[in-house]
């Protein structure tokens, strides 16, 4: 179950990605971002976002890494949450639903890693 459960958080961070990277107007356009300068910054955050599904793909062979996982996500929901209290109130919603995503994602790692670690009794 850890490994299955690495690998869809992984899988999400692949597909954001590659959506970033390859389309990232139109994908800050279908999650309501509007967007009207270059490219660049949005396809940045793409190639950010596939090598942290990188990161977490070894997660499924390297229990270390899933603390990477966990700690990433953490910063990510601190991120949005503190975008959320001082940005542009029109997107606080969508930040909102992000760092709730992201914290689930951070929550169910560290919950099935430490239930597998006390199982085995490392």
């Amino acid at each position: 179950m850890e490994r299955l459960i690495i690998a869809a958080v992984a899988l999400h961070s692949f597909l954001l990605g590659g959506a970033m990277l390859l389309f990232p107007v139109s994908t800050l356009s279908f999650f309501g971002w509007s967007y009207s300068g270059t490219p660049f910054f949005p396809s940045q955050c793409g190639i950010f976002l596939v090598i942290l599904g990188g990161g977490y793909v070894a997660a499924i062979w390297r229990r270390p890494f899933a603390w990477f996982l966990v700690g990433s996500k953490a910063v990510a929901v601190v991120f949005l949450l503190t975008h959320a209290a001082v940005g542009d109130p029109a997107t606080t919603p969508l930040l909102l639903r992000t760092a709730l995503l992201d914290g689930l994602m951070g929550i169910a790692v560290a919950a099935i890693v430490l239930r597998n670690i006390r199982a085995a009794g490392e």
